[in-house]
């Protein structure tokens, strides 16, 4: 039987990416590839905020799932108190109903915001004080469980940490 995870993102897990401020498919399929190995229920949109995902999380029977990856932070660039506030309730509830998390940096495209910085630091202090594993997205000197700097790093990052 095959792993439930549910994965909570946004442009990461649409195969979608940032070019000049808009977004374009890809062709790399990432989470179909994926699907192959585990069963994936994909809450992941363009538009996915730490609110929509905390309010969908709460919704849906999370204990099912034995893992959780969550890739936010693309859509809460302007609401940093609002994303930490968020981030700690997710995290907190999904440690309650022992859901495994794994969570996703920022992907580098949207590196450039005035805030990413903040949010990608209150991320990286986050997984180290939950032990949270932790694939992030380019170089990095941070203690992370993953540094990817492709699709297939990704992949097999995910497929080792589920």
């Amino acid at each position: 039987m095959k792993k439930n995870i549910a994965v909570f993102g946004g442009s990461l897990f649409q195969d979608i990416k940032i070019e000049n401020g808009k977004y374009h498919l890809t062709s790399k399929q990432s989470i179909i590839k994926l699907s192959k190995n585990y069963d994936f229920d994909n809450f992941s949109n363009q538009f996915m905020t730490s609110q929509k995902a905390w309010d969908l999380i709460r919704q849906i029977q999370i204990q099912r799932y034995s893992d959780c990856i969550l890739a936010l932070g693309e859509q809460d660039l302007d609401q940093l108190e609002l994303f930490k506030y968020n981030m700690l309730e997710i995290v907190k509830y999904l440690e309650e109903n022992q859901v495994h998390i794994l969570m996703v940096s920022l992907p580098q495209e949207v590196m450039n915001h005035r805030n990413a910085n903040q949010l990608q630091d209150f991320l990286d202090q986050l997984v180290l004080e939950h032990n949270i594993d932790y694939i992030y997205d380019g170089k990095t000197d941070k203690i992370v469980s993953y540094s990817v700097l492709n699709d297939q790093e990704m992949q097999k990052a995910i497929l080792e940490l589920c």
